[in-house]
């Protein structure tokens, strides 16, 4: 059976391309052969197989190719290549961007395409009906599609809280007429060249890559310090992008006083620690917020 739609994605975004899978089959009805999504249960590549033929005949035959847009894939070299070669060979190519993607982040000649946003509940149901037509699919009742974007929305917005391949944040400078303030007991500029030094690396399936990628504390704390607010926890999945942060970040943010461990009732102070961000580390983020804007 012919593949009608193809998801190029990182395989690090493996929870989002999920649910961007489930969404796709409660708006419309169509078969599981027909929807190729490498990294979800039910739409993988067959076992067995020489994957990059494979994936290189599905790509020429598939009536559209969705680019899932994170901070992830548009680093990873397969997803370029994959949205480079839909683009080359003029096939429909619909974009959709998650909440740490910028329409400026659109790499290369994809940047003239036009792209929905996940955050979006109108995108979504015009991406969808679009999409639905293309293939030549029978809708599935309103509300079940309402319902299904309605979770798609909800997944992007739980998923962009975390994202450890966060764009360096822009070079700030000092201003004169603006004085630099003390935290956690050293200028923030000087704080701010440590958290700099001190670097970490994102192994796989976390960098978004088949490979390792270099960042630092201050790219890392900067680019999840939403997620810091609601606090990261000592009993996640090691292996999850969460596990990740506590320890490769959290923890390492303790000595600078950006971060505190929060008071948590016994009950569950028993089974786990939570790290919530320190008036210290708020204090950070505001002052480079606010150098950042004086550019």
């Amino acid at each position: 059976m012919a593949i009608k739609i193809f998801v190029s994605h990182a395989a690090a975004d493996e929870k989002l391309a999920s649910a961007l899978v489930d969404c796709i089959f409660s708006c419309m009805v169509l078969e599981d052969e027909e929807v190729r999504c490498t990294s979800v249960p039910g739409h993988k590549l067959p076992i067995g197989g020489d994957s990059s033929t494979i994936l290189r005949d599905e790509l020429s035959e598939t009536g559209v190719v969705i680019g899932l847009l994170t901070q992830n894939s548009i680093v990873s070299s397969w997803v370029l290549f994959e949205l480079g070669a839909t683009w080359g060979a003029r096939k429909n190519l619909q974009p959709l961007l998650a909440d740490n993607v910028d329409y400026s982040d659109i790499p290369g000649p994809l940047a003239g395409c036009h792209a929905g946003k996940l955050a979006e509940k109108n995108d979504l149901v015009q991406f969808f009906e679009e999409l639905r037509k293309v293939v030549g699919a029978k809708a599935r009742s309103s509300a079940k599609i309402d319902s299904a974007i309605s979770q798609l929305v909800k997944a992007n917005s739980e998923y962009s809280k975390i994202s450890l391949t966060p764009k360096p944040p822009t070079k700030v400078k000092a201003k004169s007429d603006i004085p630099d303030p003390t935290i956690s007991g050293m200028k923030f500029s000087e704080l701010k060249k440590i958290l700099e030094k001190e670097k970490i690396v994102i192994p796989p399936p976390h960098s978004g890559s088949e490979e390792e990628v270099d960042s630092d504390l201050l790219t890392l704390f900067l680019g999840n310090h939403t997620t810091l607010c609601d606090g990261l926890q000592s009993n996640w999945d090691s292996e999850s992008a969460g596990g990740f942060l506590y320890r490769e970040v959290g923890l390492k943010l303790i000595p600078y006083d950006l971060v505190k461990f929060d008071k948590l009732p016994a009950a569950q102070a028993k089974f786990f620690k939570r790290l919530i961000m320190s008036p210290n580390g708020q204090k950070f983020v505001a002052h480079f917020k606010r150098l950042r804007a004086s550019e």
